[in-house]
């Protein structure tokens, strides 16, 4: 009989393995435009699912915290950028009038340590077009603040290629928007169900003054996405726009 330590490092081998055979998915979820964009190019944030040796696809919390344990959650990012990266080259071979759509990663805390990860993005998205307005990292509010230096290097790296960074779980408080004017996001994300509707428009207002475009995340019906047309909010996410499906 296996000692739990020993089972979790037989999982770790295993993802790490995974890792190496591209045993992993990419899913995307579509991110509705409610007010008209200037380059009519789709939007969508990545997520990633884990390939079972049955074929059975299992949720990502079961692997996440074990890839965080063991320190492998760089290695994931990475090979996201890379998949991405060939999945849009292989796009633009079979078309190259394709209008590449824009697309999210979300990034790990872990990930700010690696101080290589900057120059690994730019490899693969100066050869495969991702640098063309295509890729961005999405980070919540709270990791921001935490790896404030690191994340203000990274974009310095980032940006000039192109390169965008969503900011999610901005609450509208007076104290995160003083924070959030040094990271200048490129899009901020607000929850549909944990704000009060009235608060949208001054909310989307404050995201504006700072030059980003809103997402309302957790959308899940018509009524509200109503609601955030009228609030002139420039995108929606969630299963009520549109389901998470392989990229």
């Amino acid at each position: 009989m296996h000692s739990e330590p020993e089972v979790r490092n037989d999982i770790t081998n295993r993802l790490l393995a995974a890792l190496q055979e591209d045993e992993f998915l990419l899913y995307a979820q579509a991110i509705l435009p409610l007010v008209p964009q200037t380059d009519g190019r789709k939007f969508n944030e990545i997520f990633i699912r884990f390939l079972e040796e049955d074929e059975k696809l299992i949720p990502p919390g079961s692997f996440f915290p074990v890839l965080e344990e063991a320190g492998m959650l760089p290695y994931l990012d990475r090979w996201v950028v890379n998949r991405l990266a060939r999945f849009v080259r292989a796009g633009l071979k079979a078309d190259n009038l394709w209008n590449v759509p824009r697309y999210i990663v979300n990034l790990s805390d872990q990930t700010f340590a690696d101080e290589n990860f900057a120059e690994y993005v730019l490899k693969y998205a100066d050869d495969s077009y991702l640098s063309a307005g295509v890729l961005g990292f999405d980070i919540s509010c709270d990791s921001a603040l935490a790896n404030r230096e690191s994340l203000l290097n990274l974009m310095a790296h980032l940006r000039p290629h192109g390169c965008s960074l969503t900011v999610a779980g901005f609450d509208g408080s007076e104290a995160l928007l003083a924070k959030m004017k040094e990271f200048k996001p490129d899009f901020i994300k607000v929850s549909a169900t944990n704000i009060d509707p009235a608060k949208v428009p001054q909310i989307n207002r404050m995201c504006h003054d700072l030059g980003a475009k809103t997402i309302a995340e957790h959308v899940e019906n018509t009524r509200v996405l109503d609601h955030l047309r009228r609030c002139k909010i420039d995108f929606a996410q969630g299963f009520g726009v549109a389901k998470v499906e392989p990229l």
